[in-house]
């Protein structure tokens, strides 16, 4: 029997499930197992799935400070940041499993990684792994330190503020699988150029990547003609909202087209699969592979 989730084997088995699918009050098979399923008991999943699945449900998580959670979040609700978190890293998982087992022991990066909203979750799917979080925000990567002494002395986790350009103090091919959440939904295009090349060079060869971005249809209709013709004909757009408390200047608002990760990404990326609203119900998930040499 195969250890994977099977979406279609899923909605075989549960035909309510199915027909919520095909009328749009549900977005995917994995969404309603993940929301609703596993708590149900649902039938058509394969017992590791269902495992890892109550893990990271039945998981606890250290709350961090109200102004850290609004800096990631968005809010300081404290629950909402937390089922995020679950949700990503179920997402991160289900996107890798036919590649890679979290089962072996992996070097893991999470790049921006807050204060471990993600990562924290992450450990349960992968529980022999090694995780390097870093992230721009020296108050979140000092809280991650306090707040995880134990994994951080035996060295199953570690933490390191990088700056706000690569490279990272970390070596070529060091990470089998890298994720990046809510990372590139907000930098500018020549910086996000600079990151997709340094996550390059820290990923192993064939090692993959999971990466977040917001569609253009998240923003094409609230936009004027012309913005909305820089979205359709470029494929990126970057609008500055304000910004966030605590966050660099330039930590602001960008969507990307599919067409465009297809186009751009791809010199640096196999793009292995674009997943729309594939993290959360929200954010698109494009899940990656490094080339062994770049795109001409």
């Amino acid at each position: 029997m195969s250890q994977n989730f099977d979406p279609l084997a899923y909605l075989r088995a549960n035909p309510d499930v199915a027909r919520a699918v095909d009328e749009g009050r549900m977005t995917s098979a994995w969404r309603h197992y993940v929301q609703f399923g596993h708590a149900e008991n649902r039938p058509g999943v394969p017992e590791a799935v269902r495992r890892k699945v109550g893990a990271v449900m039945a998981a606890s998580a250290k709350i961090p400070p109200s102004r850290l959670i609004a800096r990631v979040h968005g809010s300081s609700d404290a629950a909402g940041f937390e089922q995020v978190g679950r949700a990503a890293a179920l997402d991160i998982f289900a996107a890798v499993d036919e590649r890679i087992s979290l089962e072996n022991r992996l070097s893991i990066l999470d790049f921006g990684c807050g204060c471990a909203r993600v990562l924290r979750f992450m450990a349960e799917l992968a529980p022999t792994s090694r995780f390097q979080g870093c992230d721009i925000d020296g108050e979140a990567i000092s809280w991650c330190l306090a707040s995880y002494p134990h994994e951080v002395r035996r060295a199953r986790f570690a933490f390191a503020r990088n700056g706000d350009l690569p490279p990272t103090p970390f070596k070529s091919d060091s990470f089998d699988l890298v994720y990046g959440i809510s990372v590139f939904t907000h930098l500018p295009e020549d910086l996000q150029l600079k990151w997709l090349a340094e996550l390059r060079r820290l990923a192993k060869p064939d090692g993959l990547l999971v990466l977040s971005t917001q569609g253009g249809g998240l923003i094409r209709d609230q936009l004027g003609a012309e913005d909305r013709r820089t979205l359709d004909g470029h494929g990126f757009f970057y609008h500055p909202y304000g910004g966030t408390e605590g966050l660099p200047e330039y930590y602001q608002a960008a969507w990307h087209t599919r067409a465009y990760i297809d186009r751009v990404w791809s010199r640096y990326f196999h793009i292995a699969a674009h997943l729309p609203a594939g993290v959360a119900d929200h954010q698109d998930l494009v899940l990656c592979v490094k080339r062994r040499h770049l795109a001409v």
